[in-house]
């Protein structure tokens, strides 16, 4: 059989050893074993003279049985060796009997790779010798060529052809005819080409036909454009339309859409000729419409967030919109949201109270009073910025929005005293140097039309007390009693002037 011992232990799991032994004392068990892994004659076990082997036992090596194996059934050595993991180089040189033995291990793996039979390929056993599991390259690109001709029938070249024709001579183009059967563009340009079923070729030739015979009527589609038309014309919105014509206003919508015979689209534009032309309405004023937004979200108990989430649009929006930027429409659309404001539109999520909002809006008004910042509000109650911009947005309870009412009313006591101490200094400077009189007030009795202009001036030029107090080079103080007319005229014209200015600047 041409096997060594180590490979007669390995195909029968046993050691090397117990081999040998069998071989020296003619072990009757072992040889048993032996019938089960090899092809042996079993009479060799009564007349030892007999061939130990069956007749169809293969005494060729291991790389001449796989290449006869390959060659029979037209594998190439590429695909062998591509199959194997191994170069064509090394399957050849296995085949002509210089490659290595092939042990248990590897001939399963042969065999589950290839197909071939293991025990046929290391010991010659005529049995059987496996169907391949590799497809030639030949073969596979054969069925590849089959099946892609089943799954694509010759086409019908003589009914596309026809579709073609047709098109052409009713003067439609390949997008034309797409819309007109609700199809795509590539799929027409198929049907062309004859992918198309007879029935289908006649069904689209009997559409182009129909069309033909009804070029010169209009379409219901340009019949619902010209009532649309109409309607724009008249300057009235859908539903107003639909009042005058006598139908819904979703079906005016479905008519403008196409779906009118041209004699009822008539019937409605007669319809509204014969209502008089609107006269035209006052103007449109974006700021006013902005103001009353802001009022009635106000008066309603509501923030910008809060209608916002009733609105589903960003609180940004709201907000420009109470700036000025807002069209008429929208002004009205917010408006009529305000006043039916449902509060089942606005999820987990409680509605501020009215007296909140006209508690954050006091506290406001009371610091732009006095002159104080936000942040400078902030650092008095040891508040920050953030959270002052919300207490004034209406999101504070009543005990904070009167601590810090209180809170303000002793800083406008206090910047008054500050203010009266400061101008009894500057008249006393002022009576001993002509010069000192510039920067203090001087009138016995004060001058509120002065006052009054001052503040404007301030107001208008987007400053507080304390930012002014630094452009004159004077107090806090100085610039509040200026404000309550504690200035002469001709310093008042000076500090008015310097605040026009800056604002220009």
């Amino acid at each position: 059989m041409g096997l060594t011992q180590a490979q007669v232990a390995d195909e029968l799991g046993v050691p090397k050893q117990e081999v040998i032994d069998c071989e020296e004392n003619g072990e009757t068990y072992l040889l048993m074993q032996y019938l089960s892994a090899f092809p042996i004659n079993p009479q060799v076990l009564k007349d030892p003279d007999l061939d130990p082997f069956l007749p169809s036992f293969d005494q060729t090596t291991p790389g001449h049985r796989m290449q006869a194996w390959r060659e029979e059934n037209g594998i190439s050595p590429e695909e062998m060796a591509d199959t194997l993991g191994i170069t064509p180089i090394d399957l050849l040189a296995f085949e002509g009997g210089a490659g290595p033995q092939i042990n248990r291990r590897r001939g399963e793996e042969i065999e589950r790779k290839t197909g071939m039979n293991r025990k046929w390929l290391m010991y010659g056993d005529g049995r059987s010798k496996g169907k391949p599991r590799i497809q030639p390259a030949h073969k596979a690109e054969a069925k590849t060529k089959n099946l892609r001709e089943d799954r694509n029938p010759a086409p019908n070249k003589r009914d596309g052809q026809r579709v073609k024709e047709a098109r052409k001579a009713a003067g439609l183009t390949r997008e034309q005819l797409a819309e007109m059967m609700n199809l795509s563009v590539s799929r027409v340009a198929q049907m062309e080409s004859g992918y198309i079923r007879e029935q289908k070729a006649e069904q689209i030739l009997h559409r182009i036909a129909s069309m033909e015979e009804k070029e010169g009527e209009e379409s219901p589609k340009d019949a619902g454009i010209r009532l649309r038309n109409a309607r724009k014309e008249a300057g009235l919105s859908v539903k107003e339309a639909a009042e005058i014509m006598g139908v819904k206003h979703t079906t005016l919508a479905h008519l403008e859409s196409g779906y009118v015979t041209p004699k009822h689209a008539d019937e409605l534009i007669g319809k509204l000729q014969a209502v008089p032309a609107r006269t035209e309405t006052a103007a449109f004023d974006p700021k006013e419409a902005g103001a009353r937004i802001r009022e009635e979200r106000i008066k309603a108990g509501l923030s910008q967030k809060e209608l916002s989430t009733i609105l589903h649009v960003p609180a940004a929006r709201i907000s420009h919109a109470e700036l000025g930027s807002v069209t008429e429409q929208e002004a009205e659309n917010i408006l009529r949201r305000i006043h039916g404001k449902p509060s089942r539109e606005i999820v987990n999520r409680k509605i501020k109270p009215k007296d909140q909002v006209i508690l954050g809006s006091k506290i406001r008004d009371t610091r732009m009073r006095i002159g104080l910042s936000q942040k400078a509000l902030g650092e008095i109650m040891q508040f920050p910025q953030t959270k002052v911009s919300l207490i004034e947005k209406g999101k504070v309870d009543e005990p904070t929005a009167k601590k810090i009412l209180a809170a303000l009313e002793a800083y406008e006591e206090a910047q008054a005293k500050e203010a009266a101490a400061e101008a009894a200094r500057l008249e006393s400077a002022r009576q001993g140097t002509e010069a000192g009189g510039e920067r203090a007030g001087t009138g016995k009795e004060p001058r509120k039309d002065l006052g009054e202009q001052i503040r404007k001036a301030r107001m208008a030029a987007g400053l507080s007390q304390k930012a002014v107090a630094e452009l004159l080079g004077v107090s806090q103080g100085s610039v509040s009693y200026m404000e309550q007319g504690r200035i002469n005229e001709e310093n008042a014209e000076k500090v008015i002037a310097i605040l026009e200015e800056n604002r220009k600047a």
